[in-house]
């Protein structure tokens, strides 16, 4: 009998520890991230996670994270449909897997959000902004800018510097075909006139023939719809023509790495969307000396929105520790208004499933973007 009491006493300790060690190891909340890690668009994906990682290591020094360990996997999609398809599959299989952070690429989100909502586990994007990506479904959320959005405030913009007539240079992706076309819509809404259209090749080298058939437009302005390396080469290139039409570009642009990549000269007095930038308000100031600090940089908008998505995340977990799920995870989201991060009181529009962002006009004066309205 002794021996009995005594084994069942073991198997009682044993099974005590089992369980204190399953929910030490259950104080964790994993997320999946699929961004270009590789390839041409690394740049943009590793700013993602740049983001990404500054956030997990502040939020988990903050009361809010009562001890909870968070970790963020990132997966590489290398801007491909196929790659961020394959991905969800692999996320929605591993059950640690609470919700999915990505991508940067309207298309391969809008590629993979089907995967993701047919699944019910939650696909929220800090970058995509083409319209569509939150009419995939219930479990397919955003927190960024909508092309919607910035298109109507880059035709008004256009308007006021006094355009009535431009020429307009975009990639033909989901992303530049919806900037331009919505860009276009605002414009000639209100009596502007779209002279020339044309989309270039995003791996191009050579801007030269379509700049000179645009400029033979007689337009008033240039507007260009594409990234950074596209921009940046327009730009120098433009330069090198001695063409001295003014140019504005698009929020995507306002980015240390146009500077880095076209030269302070190309790139002086180009207008420009600003959705992240230090003046917009005390929070993004302060992110902006932390990011600089830890990195040797400053960040661009991709940098700066998967923070704030993932201090988001965190947040809404935190909250519903220990009884954080997949379905609870869509819920919180479905049911926030109002973040309070690095931009401020953002609010969120339940009937539109879409975020209220500010944006700004600035213009690049020695190498900074300075905001004019």
């Amino acid at each position: 009998m002794k021996h009995a009491f005594q084994l069942s006493a073991l198997i009682v300790a044993a099974l005590s520890f089992g369980a204190t060690e399953a929910n030490a190891q259950a104080k964790e909340v994993k997320f999946g991230c699929y961004a270009p890690l590789t390839g041409q668009l690394a740049i943009f994906g590793k700013s993602m996670q740049s983001g990404f990682e500054m956030a997990i290591d502040e939020f988990q020094k903050s009361p809010q994270a009562n001890g909870i360990k968070f970790s963020i996997q990132c997966e590489d999609d290398q801007g491909r449909a196929d790659d961020g398809i394959n991905i969800a599959r692999k996320f929605i299989e591993d059950k640690s897997v609470q919700a999915v952070i990505g991508s940067w690429s309207s298309t391969v989100t809008l590629a993979a959000g089907p995967i993701y909502n047919q699944a019910k586990l939650v696909n929220i994007t800090p970058i995509s902004s083409h319209p569509d990506v939150t009419k995939v479904g219930p479990y397919v959320f955003r927190q960024s800018l909508v092309q919607s959005q910035e298109g109507t405030f880059n035709g008004a913009a256009l308007q006021k510097l006094g355009a009535r007539k431009i020429a307009m240079l975009g990639i033909p992706n989901d992303y530049g075909n919806a900037n331009i076309s919505l860009t276009k819509r605002a414009f000639e809404a209100t009596g502007g006139k779209v002279v020339f259209e044309e989309f270039v090749r995003p791996d191009a080298q050579d801007f030269r023939q379509a700049l000179q058939k645009a400029v033979r437009e007689n337009p008033d302005w240039i507007y260009i719809g594409a990234f950074a390396p596209q921009t940046a080469l327009m730009l120098k290139q433009l330069r090198q023509m001695g063409i001295k039409t003014p140019v504005y570009v698009c929020a995507a642009d306002d980015t240390p790495d146009l500077a880095r990549l076209a030269g302070a000269d190309a790139i002086e007095g180009t207008h420009v969307t600003v959705q992240t930038n230090p003046v917009l308000g005390p929070e993004l100031t302060d992110f902006y000396k932390r990011y600089s600090a830890r990195y040797s940089r400053l960040p661009d908008p991709f940098a700066s929105n998967s923070y704030n998505t993932a201090m988001m995340m965190m947040t809404i977990a935190a909250k519903q520790y220990p009884n954080v799920t997949r379905e609870s995870i869509r819920k919180g989201l479905d049911d926030i208004r109002v973040f309070d991060g690095i931009f401020g009181k953002i609010k969120y529009d339940p009937a539109s499933r879409e975020w209220e962002f500010k944006l700004l006009h600035g213009v690049i004066q020695n190498g900074a973007t300075k905001v004019i309205d």
